[in-house]
């Protein structure tokens, strides 16, 4: 299949029963004087660019365990891949999807789109953007007005990526009226994110945010703390800041994943900046009043935590200290959290409730709640169908992965992998794929299959997805859900 975009012409590969155009160019490579700048428009090309292999990925820690380990990284990393069922008579939704990994790692095509291409009728679009300092440094206060924005130039990124849609999915056969952007961790961030931007406006229409939503958005001051343990590790002074534009990539990168080395010190290092620019200085504030914000599906997962708190050592003990590191000024809320907890349940149990509620389930009812106000439909869920560690972060992706496959994520067994799916959570993971499947089609989750999905309005009704679902609106609150949203702030 070829096929022309504005900026030339593209050949796809035939996967008989779809096609995959891999690595297209959405924007200017970001290398040179471009670093920290916003994305350009992309350039132009001669002839039939062939777009089978998956184009470059931002730069990150390599990780050998990784999906596809073998990728390229490159600063020229803006690019996105297609999956079409062809282009027919009738134009098809679109999904686009943007990957997590804590702002700090992940890639467009840890996804594979051939399924919801071929057997959905959906046009689906992945993405490359700019991670880590790369993407998310903030440099307004050192480097001036050229670089007020370079906090967010991976959410720029993103918005360049969903014109690039606007622009050219009509020839892959998608419905650029119809674009339905989702998110899982900090790629759910992401998505949220968009709400808040105004360069973002009418670039999507429907949004899916699992386990995420704003409250990784930081103040300019709290972003500054990243900049300068950066600077330091780096040997470099803050008026020393101009050097990050010349140094090569890769030292960037080996610095910023000293001084982030775990969870508990790196999930919070980067992310969206409240900069004034680009994303207003109080992002929430700002959806009040809006209009024709787009139709939004959200959820946590019951035991978010849990995985954390297996993987990082730091955080296997309750620690006031430990609490500080991660949430800054919003560490005495959540232990206030775990002690309240603690007094009708084991100490582990209340750690992996608190830290589960004050990282994710909290921000998710702040947004959701900011969503609903002006009268845009909400749908909220909880998952508390998981594996051997409970519905961990993450587990949603797995549920909706084994309704493809019918194959485990891993090859370690099954009772040693928490991402794993046994068979008895098979009925709920094809339920899950159908409803969300159901909404990027029609804007609406509900089908047979589930009950009845009212909206998250003033009684907060929330789908709880196991295997018997059902909705409730009387789960019990969280105990420090009048936390300021920002999740990790220092002021």
């Amino acid at each position: 299949m070829i096929v022309q975009t504005v900026s030339g012409t593209v050949e796809g590969e035939n996967l008989n029963g779809a096609y995959v155009f891999r690595g297209i160019p959405y924007a200017a490579p970001p290398v040179g004087r471009q670093r920290f700048k916003p994305p350009a428009p992309p350039q132009p090309w001669p002839g039939v660019r062939q777009c089978k292999p998956f184009g470059p990925i931002a730069p990150q820690k390599h990780n050998p365990q990784g999906f596809i380990p073998e990728l390229v990284q490159s600063e020229d990393c803006l690019n996105l891949n297609v999956w079409t069922p062809g282009a027919g008579d009738k134009l098809k939704p679109v999904m686009v999807y943007i990957h997590g990994g804590g702002f700090i790692s992940g890639n467009g095509a840890e996804c594979d789109g051939f399924r919801y291409a071929a057997e959905d009728g959906i046009v689906y679009v992945s993405i490359n953007y700019r991670l880590g300092a790369l993407g998310f440094l903030y440099l307004g206060g050192l480097l001036g007005k050229d670089y007020e924005t370079s906090g967010n130039n991976g959410m720029l990124d993103i918005a360049a990526a969903l014109r690039w849609v606007q622009l050219n999915i009509t020839a892959f056969g998608g419905d650029p009226s119809r674009v339905t952007v989702i998110g899982n961790s900090a790629g759910a961030k992401c998505t949220a994110t968009l709400y808040a931007m105004k360069s973002a406006q009418g670039l999507f229409h429907r949004a899916i945010a699992q386990s995420g939503a704003t409250q990784s958005i930081r103040d300019c001051q709290t972003a500054n703390v990243t900049t300068l343990r950066l600077l330091e590790e780096l040997g470099l002074s803050p008026a020393q800041a101009h050097q990050l534009l010349e140094l090569p990539a890769e030292k960037i990168i080996e610095a910023q994943s000293t001084i982030g080395s775990d969870t508990s010190r790196s999930l919070h290092m980067f992310g969206p900046v409240s900069d004034g620019h680009v994303i207003p200085v109080a992002p929430l504030a700002s959806l009040t009043g809006s209009v024709d914000l787009p139709p939004l599906l959200i959820g946590t997962n019951e035991d978010e935590a849990a995985i954390f708190i297996q993987d990082d050592p730091v955080l296997q003990s309750p620690a006031f200290e430990t609490l500080k590191r991660f949430f800054g000024a919003n560490a005495a809320v959540v232990w206030d959290a775990y002690g309240r907890y603690n007094q009708s349940m084991s100490s582990g149990d209340a750690w992996n409730k608190a830290l589960t509620e004050h990282l994710y389930t909290i921000g998710a009812m702040q947004f959701a709640e900011a969503v609903a106000t002006p009268g845009t439909s909400v749908w909220m869920y909880r998952l508390q169908c998981g594996g051997t560690l409970g519905a961990i972060h993450g587990y949603e992706g797995s549920l909706i992965h084994a309704a493809l496959t019918r194959n485990p994520m891993s090859e370690m067994p099954i009772n040693a992998d928490p991402y794993a799916v046994t068979a008895e959570n098979y009925a709920l993971a094809d339920a899950m794929r159908k409803t969300w499947v159901a909404f990027i089609q029609s804007g609406d989750p509900n089908i047979h299959a589930l009950p009845a999905w009212p909206l998250y309005g003033s009684g907060q009704a929330t789908m709880v997805l196991d295997k018997i679902s059902c909705v409730r609106d009387d789960l019990p609150v969280p105990a420090g859900i009048g936390v300021p949203h920002q999740v990790w702030r220092m002021v």
